[in-house]
């Protein structure tokens, strides 16, 4: 019994070696910088501008079916889906007008 045990053993050991020095591997070929723009056709405005790939959920109904998954969509600049923390910063600006209607509103909510 104890042999096999050894043999097992170092089998798992090898194979945690293995699996080490692939996963160094791929963390020196992975990079987290977004794919360069490339010409070509927004798939949202269909206007020939510089486009970036994104990936977009996408479900079909078809035959009584529902179908989903994920589609690789090209969009340019201004199609492109914002981030939530763009989205965050872009606050619209009140005018005086609307901050005094605004502060009349609360000051009669507290009363």
């Amino acid at each position: 019994m104890s042999l096999f045990d050894d043999h097992f053993a170092s089998k798992n050991a090898a194979s945690a070696r293995a699996w080490a020095m692939d996963d160094e591997k791929k963390k020196k070929e992975r990079s987290h910088e977004p794919a360069a723009p490339k010409m070509g056709i927004c798939d949202k405005c269909h206007k020939e501008a510089l486009v970036r790939s994104y990936r977009t959920r996408q479900t079909d109904v078809g035959n009584g079916a529902a179908s989903f998954g994920t589609v690789i969509k090209h969009f340019c600049e201004e199609c492109a889906p914002k981030s939530r923390r763009e989205r965050d910063a872009e606050v619209p600006q009140l005018d005086k007008k609307q901050v005094r209607n605004l502060m009349r509103s609360a000051k009669k909510g507290l009363l």
